[in-house]
Order: structure tokens, then sequence, then C-alpha cells
């Protein structure tokens, strides 16, 4: 099992210490450090999120020249409403600059407020986001690449600085709906829900490995992730006081540990926790008991 940290979503915090935190992430032994998206946040989402959101591929730039080891993921890119030719080209740059070191993370979005303030197409974006990774690999892989689609074509170009040693980046699919499970399957190398339990995470995987039989496709290397919140608390509950998601990692760090070892028995490879803190220091203090009590007495 390799273990991920999702920088703060939820609070504000300074370009500084989400720096700090991935720097000690590396430190304590998690696999990879993970970076949202979005461009603009609607009001309507007030208090849900935080109103910063740094851009992914700079703040995950500026993480990669003071770390060595640790994986630099987005969790996700909100691929339709981008130029995927220009993602291409910003993925490629971060991955050369931090020695082959990305893992980035996809998926459609869901904000109609800020496609719109974008003036990018939000009802066929499930169709733009396949389209979109196709070309993105035709750009990374080929020397003279070629692309004609539905919203994107090219030729005739060049397009480089390839990825890190002519590597192809893994792209994991976010989301847990049947269509993200078959983008998953079919354009990706792996697959990140999130706010999905143990249980239903078992039966989404048999059902990706059974279409993966049907299609003939290897899932040897396939990276199963899964993403949630946690937060420790002195006692497992039920009750929702916090206007939790559906699912998310919470109690006594015991019964976390527990869960955790669910997902690794039901197939997960790679667990990503999104921490939910108040402060800093409190965000410092949940990595630590992480890092001692899940990753370093993982089996």
């Amino acid at each position: 099992m390799k273990y991920g940290l999702c920088l703060p979503i939820r609070r504000d915090c300074s370009i500084e210490f989400n720096i700090e935190l991935a720097v000690r992430a590396e430190s304590l032994g998690f696999d990879s450090v993970w970076v949202s998206d979005h461009v603009v946040m609607p009001n309507k989402a007030a208090g849900s999120f935080s109103t910063i959101f740094y851009d992914p591929f700079i703040l995950l730039a500026a993480i990669a020249s003071v770390t060595d080891t640790i994986k630099l993921g987005t969790s996700v890119i909100i691929l339709p409403y981008r130029n995927p030719v220009v993602v291409a080209k910003m993925a490629a740059t971060l991955d050369v600059l931090s020695g082959g070191r990305l893992i980035m993370g996809v998926a459609p979005g869901w904000l109609k407020e800020e496609f719109d303030s974008l003036n990018a197409e939000f009802e066929n974006r499930g169709e733009l986001t396949d389209e979109y990774i196709k070309a993105i690999r035709e750009l990374w892989v080929n020397d003279n690449p070629e692309f004609s689609g539905k919203y994107i074509n090219y030729s005739d170009i060049s397009f480089y600085p390839k990825p890190f040693e002519n590597r192809v980046p893994e792209i994991w699919v976010g989301g847990s709906s049947k269509r993200a499970m078959r983008r998953a399957l079919e354009l990706a190398a792996g697959w990140q829900p999130t706010w999905i339990s143990p249980e239903d995470y078992s039966e989404s995987i048999s059902e990706l490995k059974q279409n993966g039989l049907e299609k003939g496709i290897n899932l040897d290397s396939f990276s199963f992730s899964v993403r949630n919140r946690v937060r420790i608390e002195a006692h497992d509950s039920s009750v929702d006081t916090h206007n939790d998601p559906s699912y998310m990692f919470k109690g006594t760090i015991e019964n976390i540990r527990s869960e955790v070892n669910k997902f690794a028995e039901n197939g997960a490879k790679y667990v990503v926790f999104d921490p939910e803190a108040e402060s800093d220091s409190e965000t410092f203090s949940l990595i630590e008991t992480i890092s001692e009590e899940i990753i370093n007495k993982a089996d």
C-alpha cells in the first residue's frame, strides 16, 4: 500500500505553508502529495471550500524544487475547461523539472458556474475529457504528433519537452460514476474516487476488473487508489456533527487504521488522505499521527 497527502482545500492556507507541508510529508514517509484545482470559486460554494486555490502546476513546481522523491499529483485537474495542448505542455515541463514524479489526475468537473465564468462548455464536459486525454497522450508520446477529434485538432507541429526520459506520466481519473470508471479503464492508468466506503469500493473494483477482462485490458499495473477526508476524534461515532461527506476516515486512530486496512483488503493500492484540521499546527499534528500510526505500522 502507498499513501498520499492532499494539501488543504477547506481553509485558506499560505503558499508557504503548502510547500512546508509537502516537505514535511516527504520526511514522514508519504509517497505522494496532491494539489486540487479550481480557477474560480462560485459564491454559492462559500464555506464548503477555501477561497484560495493556487494554480496546481505552479504550486507543484515549487514543491518539486524543495523535495527529492515524493510523487507530485493533481487531484484533480478539471480538464474540459482547459486547452489540452497547454495542459500537456505544463504537465510535461513539471515532469521534467521533478525528474519524472508527476501523476496527473483529471476529471470533468461539476461546478457549472465555474465553467460559465471561463466561457467553457459544461454539458459535454465528459466527452471533452475523454478526447483531451487522448490528445495529451499523443503529444507526450509521438515526435510528430497528430490528432483529429471533434473538439481538438493538430498536425504538422513539434511538441517539446517530452516528459522526463520519454516516460508517459500516469493519468488517473477521478470520480465514482459509471462513466468515470469506464474512462479510467479505457483511457487511463489509475482510478481515484472520493467519499467512498470500503464496501462500495470493493464492488466497484470487482466491476472494473470484470469489464477489463471482457475488453481484454490488462489491469496488473493499474493504480487502484482512493481519496477520502480524514479527521481524528477522541472516540468513534456515526453521528455527523461537521456536515461530513457520505464517507470519510473519522474517529480514533485505531478505527481509521482499521478502515484503511479494509481498503487494502478490498483491492486499493493507494490511499490518499485529505486532512480536516482547523489550523496549520493541527494539520502538522494530524499527518505526523498518520505517519506514526498508519504508514509506519503498515504490513
